[in-house]
């Protein structure tokens, strides 16, 4: 682990970390630079493993070139925005159901980024809303497992 606080991360990288977040598994593109793959190993945004699954050194990481790389759970909170994170973490009721007032733009984001879901009356999750433009919302927002873990993370020290 670091010792220092990561920086934060850099607009490109960003880029790079929400694809990883809209992956299923987590994969960042295998298109990036070295220079911000570095910085992502480097602030434990992103890791490497070998071929057995062992987690690789930043070095190691960064001389490895076949295996993918995927985003960590830091990571992915470091792409949040002051109200995603907010309705990640103090703006959701202890059934894990966001608050009603997530504004739709902050529950879309974070549904896009794996970290909420929506879900039916019977908690069955579901692709959107349910709302026909008429009739408004019939499925309700919830944070996932993995919105869970971002936001159980502790916070880190302002700079």
């Amino acid at each position: 682990m670091t010792t220092t606080s990561p920086e934060p991360p850099t607009p490109r990288a960003v880029q790079h970390l929400k694809a990883a977040c809209a992956d299923p598994n987590g994969r960042l593109p295998d298109k990036i630079s070295k220079k911000i793959l570095h910085a992502l190993l480097t602030d434990e945004y992103a890791y490497r493993t070998d071929r057995d699954g062992y987690r690789l050194s930043v070095k190691d990481a960064l001389a490895e070139t076949t295996e993918p790389v995927f985003i960590t759970v830091e990571g992915r909170r470091a792409v949040l925005s002051t109200p995603q994170l907010y309705a990640l973490t103090r703006r959701v009721e202890p059934s894990g159901r966001l608050a009603p007032n997530v504004t739709w733009q902050t529950t879309s984001s974070l549904v896009a980024l794996g970290l909420a879901e929506y879900r039916d009356a019977n908690g069955t999750p579901k692709p959107t809303d349910g709302d026909t433009g008429v009739s408004g919302a019939v499925h309700y927002p919830f944070r996932t497992p993995l919105g869970q873990q971002v936001a159980e993370l502790p916070e880190q020290p302002a700079r």
